[in-house]
Order: structure tokens, then C-alpha cells, then sequence
């Protein structure tokens, strides 16, 4: 008797997996052209095998790299269209570009060279390196996910079902965020906000399941969560980066946002410094400082204070597609 009830326990929770991640492929689909990443945790579609001469660009690094407030890949999507200007003229080589968006919200540097290992299996041509000077940005950084860290694979609908809840609760997700934590304008319908609520409180439940998974990973493996450290430290994580990306990559491009606060003049001068020291004869990396682009100081070119506009955005893809250009036309 308790090996039947084994049995159709273990069936029980099959099935249950199952049918969550059908739910959640299904979510990928929705919310993928919005803003959110694919199956395999990065923005964008899911890329194909390589393809004869192809070039193809890895984007890694933080929330303006991620493009937080832009639909798809935006940024990425901007560079190839750049890099192709020259690459593609009439009469010559056909040569396809494919450029691949890793980057993460709040991310930090000291995750970027796990970031480019795991996704080695992309086998990128060059990586660019785009950093916010060690700072995680004004929108709430990614959890670490606990499924992505076992499988590779990212779950969304824990958010797609906490956000349809707010929906429900509030009439729109944007007035939900502003109410949950107020009294201000809940849904008339009785029933509306109680489906909201049973929907939303499911999306919790499988997050913080989710987050507390990731929680136990890392504290075996006696890891701790990116964070900000100090100037050196910040330098010490960029090297390690661009070590790594140097030996996945024939080329490295790093970016860095505008110096705006306090610890990003520290940790730009910090990284400064060892840049200079370790590859000022390399012929394999360039480096680009966007703070060299006035604009970009601009808030009117930003959608909440910190994360760049389509107007930026396009900006930032003009600096960083030269930089590539110059490695990919080097003999």
C-alpha cells in the first residue's frame, strides 16, 4: 500500500512539473517580445546553429546591457544593424551577423565570467563587456533562479502570474505596483479581486520557491550573490571578465556607462589603472567610455532616471559598433 501511494505521489508531482512548465514555454511566448528573455535566459530569440562566415557578438553585463524598459534586444539589435552597414555592401563577401543579448538586470561584474562560461555553447566570435561602473541600476535587480541555475532554463511564470494577478486586482499591472502596498484603487468587481489575489499569491508561492532553491545551491557551493565591493575588488572582477571572454572570444570590447556617482569615479579609476597595466599592447581589445558621450548625461533620454531610452540606447549602439568593427576587419 505505501509503495502505490509512492507511486502516485511521484505521478502526482510529474505531472504537476509538467503542466508548469507547458504554462510556462506558453508565458515565454507572450512575454518574450515585451521585455523578457527566452527559454534559455537570454533576450531575444533563441539562437540557431552558426552559420558559414557568420560574425557573431555576445552582449554581457548589467541592467542598462539588458535594456530594462526597451522592447526585445534592443541595444543588440541596433549594433548589428550598425555592423552590417559595413559588412554587407553590395558586391562583396556575404557575411551574416547575430548578436545575442546576456545581459542581466543587476548584475555586477564578479557574475559576468560565470555568465560567459555558461553561454560559451554560444561560441562567440567577440563578447562585449558593457558595465555600469560596478552599480546595479534604479530597477530591481533579477533574483537568481534556482531552476536556471540546475537546468539552463528560465522560468517566467512565477512573474507572468504575480503581474496577471495585479491585473486583476488593480485593472492595469503599472497601478497595481503603485497600489499593492496602498489602499488607493482596487478593482470593483469582488470577484476580480479575488481571482486576482488567488493568481498573484500563486506567482509568489512558485517565486520565492524558486529564489529559495537558488539560495540553497549557492550556500552549497559556498557562493556569495554578485555584489558591490570596493574599487580594487571592482577592478579585480572586470580583469577576470576579460580574461574570460579572451579565451571564448577572438575579441573583447568593454563598455562602460557614464561616471555619475561617487563609487563609479572610484571603481573607473581603479579599473583605469589595471586596463593600463595589463592591456595597453593587446591587439585583441578595445574599450569605449560612454561617458566620453555627453548626451547620455541627459535624464529627458531615460525612462525612470537610470535606464537609457531608445534614443540612448541608439547612442550607445553607435560607440560600441566601431569598436567591433575595428576587431573584425583587423588582419
Amino acid at each position: 500500500m505505501k509503495s502505490l501511494l509512492w507511486i502516485l505521489g511521484a505521478e502526482t508531482i510529474a505531472t504537476a512539473a509538467v503542466l508548469l512548465l507547458a504554462l510556462d514555454i506558453y508565458a515565454h511566448q507572450r512575454v518574450e517580445p515585451l521585455g523578457g528573455v527566452n527559454i534559455w535566459g537570454y533576450r531575444g530569440p533563441v539562437a540557431q546553429s552558426r552559420a558559414p562566415k557568420e560574425i557573431r557578438l555576445v552582449l554581457v553585463g548589467g541592467t542598462r546591457a539588458f535594456g530594462w524598459g526597451q522592447p526585445g534586444p534592443a541595444l543588440t539589435n541596433e549594433v548589428r544593424r550598425l555592423i552590417m552597414l559595413t559588412t554587407d555592401r553590395p558586391g562583396g563577401e556575404t557575411r551574416p551577423v547575430v548578436a545575442i543579448n546576456l545581459g542581466r538586470a543587476g548584475a555586477l561584474p564578479d557574475s559576468y565570467a560565470e555568465i560567459i562560461d555558461h553561454f560559451s555553447y554560444l561560441q562567440p566570435d567577440y563578447i562585449c563587456l558593457y558595465d555600469d561602473l560596478g552599480v546595479s541600476g534604479s530597477s530591481a535587480a533579477s533574483d537568481r533562479s534556482g531552476v536556471f541555475e540546475v537546468t539552463g532554463y528560465a522560468p517566467v511564470l512565477p512573474l507572468v502570474l504575480r503581474e496577471k494577478g495585479l491585473s486583476l486586482r488593480y485593472g492595469d499591472v503599472t497601478r497595481g505596483y503603485e497600489s499593492a502596498d496602498s489602499s488607493r484603487g482596487a478593482a470593483p468587481s469582488m470577484l476580480r479581486r479575488g481571482a486576482g489575489t488567488i493568481v498573484e499569491s500563486a506567482g509568489v508561492v512558485l517565486g520565492a520557491a524558486d529564489r529559495l532553491m537558488a539560495r540553497v545551491l549557492i550556500s552549497r557551493r559556498h557562493e556569495t550573490p554578485p555584489q558591490a565591493d570596493d574599487a580594487t575588488a571592482y577592478a579585480a572582477a572586470m580583469m577576470t571578465a576579460i580574461d574570460a571572454a579572451h579565451r571564448r572570444a577572438r575579441g573583447v570590447v568593454v563598455v562602460t556607462s557614464p561616471s555619475e556617482r561617487p563609487e563609479q569615479v572610484a571603481n573607473a579609476r581603479a579599473f583605469e589603472i589595471q586596463r593600463r597595466k595589463a592591456l595597453a599592447s593587446t591587439d585583441w581589445f578595445r574599450f569605449v567610455d560612454l561617458g566620453a558621450e555627453p548626451a547620455l548625461f541627459d535624464p529627458a533620454l531615460r525612462v525612470d532616471g537610470w535606464n537609457y531610452g531608445s534614443t540612448a540606447t541608439a547612442l550607445v549602439a553607435q560607440r560600441i559598433a566601431p569598436a567591433v568593427l575595428s576587431l573584425i576587419e583587423k588582419p
